[in-house]
């Protein structure tokens, strides 16, 4: 073998080793990450900063979770983190994903708005509000009707009820489900409208300031667990060392200082 043979091939060899030893890669990796709209990326950015070089994140950003989940099921997305907990369980249930949650991120609170009423007092008989229509924010946002004192629903439904759970409607308030993304531009057309923090923001909402009711939100409550945003590997890849990294470098302390900071408690760290 002459030399430039024996350079290739040492060559050849470092390149094979430097990509296959354990199943990781010491050379650059990029790992995609489906989310609904844009306004966590300046939190990936933070997270790309604690990452290094090493792993490079590619966001792919999707108006609707639904497809999101499905892009990852058929393996053209690594990780989502968009979701929470009971949204997951309940696509897995619906379509048999083989889908895991691999850490806890943020909750997105779910306020009420209005364009055309400054306070849920001033709603009145009729008024129509429009609510998320996929089945698990349905159930949150009535839930959050309830706790505002507009509505009642059954309590044996626990996270999950939906618009036949109501068991008290005092203003005969017109309850409609609609594409929570579209809620917000929806607003000059309703009373009131409810959606995840995350996508108000997106439509230039403040989720504190802007809107007419809000939870306190605590995010060590019990009741919340379900609504925790978190990120979501395929079930095959749970123990991937690449995406625990990437859950490893949100789980900061600089990560949660800077949502704190940045959000402005419209959204809130949950590890």
């Amino acid at each position: 073998m002459n030399k430039l043979k024996k350079l290739l091939a040492i060559l050849g060899l470092v390149i094979y080793l430097s990509v296959s030893v354990n199943g990781t890669a010491s050379a650059q990796t990029t790992v995609t990450v489906g989310v609904i709209g844009d306004s966590t990326d300046p939190i990936w950015e933070l997270v790309q900063e604690n990452l290094g070089e090493a792993i490079q994140i590619e966001l792919v950003s999707f108006m609707d979770g639904i497809y999101a989940n499905q892009a990852q099921a058929e393996g053209e997305l690594d990780l989502t983190a968009f979701q929470h907990n009971a949204f997951l369980n309940s696509e897995i249930a619906d379509k048999g994903y083989e889908l895991v949650a691999i850490g806890n991120t943020i909750i997105s609170p779910m306020n009420i708005y209005s364009d055309n009423i400054s306070d849920i007092s001033e709603l009145s008989e009729g008024d129509q509000i429009a609510i998320p229509n996929n089945v698990t924010n349905m159930g949150r946002a009535l839930i959050v009707l309830d706790r505002a004192g507009l509505i009642k629903v059954d309590p044996s439904k626990g996270f999950l009820p939906d618009i036949t759970d109501i068991i008290e409607n005092p203003l005969n308030l017109d309850i409609v489900e609609a594409d929570p993304a579209l809620i917000p531009q929806a607003l000059p057309d309703l009373a009131a409208g409810i959606t995840n923090s995350d996508l108000a923001i997106d439509f230039g909402l403040n989720p504190v300031k802007d809107a007419i009711f809000a939870l306190d939100i605590d995010p060590d409550n019990e009741d919340l667990q379900p609504y925790i945003n978190i990120i979501v590997a395929r079930t095959e890849d749970a123990e991937n060392e690449i995406y625990l990294k990437i859950v490893e470098a949100f789980q900061q302390d600089n990560v949660a200082e800077f949502i704190l900071a940045h959000y402005d408690n419209a959204l809130i760290p949950a590890w």
